[in-house]
């Protein structure tokens, strides 16, 4: 009988240390998947930080060349117009390789998400506001 006490013991010892180390795999893989979550928002704050920064400084420059475009020289616009584009033409590319890669992903609920959708419309405006000014300087000149 000491035999059978000793191997059910034996037996239940194991089952409880497989239990706890179970339990504290299942808890080490939630902590891990939290740091992971953690770590994606932070890059995404800090890509969204860059792109409104980016676009803050795209329009003070498209600000500065509206309001003293005729005192500049040729030379000086265009450096405003590369700089202009310089700016937008990389937040559009993230832009829209964001929102293709959520879109195909299936990731139709993610904040970021929308928050690309509505910095897609101030970026838009930047291009339909550049396309103007240079069809208003065209039928100026003519």
């Amino acid at each position: 009988m000491g035999y059978a006490v000793w191997a059910q013991q034996a037996v239940f010892g194991q089952d409880s240390y497989e239990n706890t180390s179970n339990q504290t795999g299942n808890r080490l893989d939630a902590i891990i998947e939290l740091l992971e979550q953690s770590r994606q928002g932070s890059i995404i704050q800090l890509n969204l930080t860059i792109i409104v920064f980016m676009m803050g400084l795209a329009f003070v420059i498209f600000g500065l060349y509206i309001g003293q475009e005729q005192k500049l020289s040729i030379f000086t616009k265009r450096l405003y117009l590369i700089a202009y584009f310089a700016l937008i033409v990389p937040i559009t590319v993230i832009l829209v390789r964001y929102i293709v890669s959520a879109l195909l992903s299936g990731t139709l609920n993610d904040p970021v998400l929308n928050v690309a959708f509505l910095l897609i419309i101030p970026v838009t405006a930047s291009y339909v506001l550049m396309i103007v000014k240079s069809r208003h300087d065209i039928v100026r000149r003519s």
